[in-house]
């Protein structure tokens, strides 16, 4: 049975469960979903959340569920260690990104782009002519639907960068001298949290800041060895109005 994923491609959640289907090596098909009116995926029953996978006659939503999923009907390799307590940690370690790292590093790289519209050409924004003339229009009428639901205001953005820099130190304190987050091999915690640190590649507070190189480091040597897309990291050039002058962080 054809495996299909629902995604949009920019989408850090949707990278989460790409990369759990092609750490398994499953065949699949992507159907891209109107980062607009969601149509693909309302179609399905679905609220219009991504990313989706339709497995036969089963839809799931959620990059947890799905990751639970293929390891339910596709065991090997494990996205899971045997062992009660490794697997445990491993669990604790998907959910905090998830609820936490996720959204928040989704919040303050939407905060930076739409300060910085050209980080958004190509994704939301048209890159080619005659439709790129539109992008201002488009731009002014995305720009309150997007802040709107993401919580992209003052108070939340503070809260997301304070809790950020308390996980990602969290997270480079658990990597293992293997190199994994838990244990001597590859795991679910691995791919949440180098999917879903991916939007902090474009935040110059964070990925510019010389306390969080190894971590941004540990994630892009692991994306590199599995062939996964990566942001650009925003390592040159002035930041936006407001963020600190950091030195470089090391690659």
């Amino acid at each position: 049975m054809t495996l299909v994923l629902y995604d949009i491609f920019w989408s850090h959640f949707c990278e989460k469960a790409r990369f759990c289907l092609d750490y398994k090596g499953l065949p699949h098909t992507i159907v891209r979903v109107n980062p607009f009116t969601r149509r693909q995926v309302i179609d399905l029953g679905m609220r219009g959340d991504v990313p989706v996978l339709k497995d036969g006659a089963r839809v799931i939503a959620g990059s947890g569920a799905i990751a639970s999923h293929l390891e339910e009907t596709h065991p090997g390799p494990p996205l899971l260690p045997r062992e009660t307590r490794a697997r445990e940690s491993v669990l604790a370690l998907q959910t905090k990104c998830d609820e936490w790292l996720g959204p928040d590093a989704r919040r303050v790289a939407y905060e930076v782009a739409l300060e910085n519209p050209a980080l958004l050409v190509g994704t939301i924004l048209w890159p080619r002519p005659p439709k790129r003339w539109l992008n201002p229009l488009l731009l002014r009428l995305v720009e309150p639907r997007v802040r709107r639901k993401f919580k992209i205001f003052p108070r939340e953005l503070q809260e997301s960068r304070e809790r950020l820099r308390r996980l990602l130190g969290e997270l480079q304190a658990a990597i293992a001298p293997t190199g994994f987050l838990v244990g001597d091999r590859m795991t679910l915690a691995d791919i949440a949290a180098a999917s879903l640190l991916d939007p902090l590649e474009i935040v110059p507070e964070f990925v510019r800041d010389p306390a969080h190189a190894p971590l941004f480091a540990w994630k892009r040597r692991l994306a590199r060895l599995h062939g996964r897309r990566q942001r650009t990291p925003w390592l040159s050039g002035a930041p936006p109005p407001g963020y600190p002058r950091l030195p470089l962080a090391e690659t």
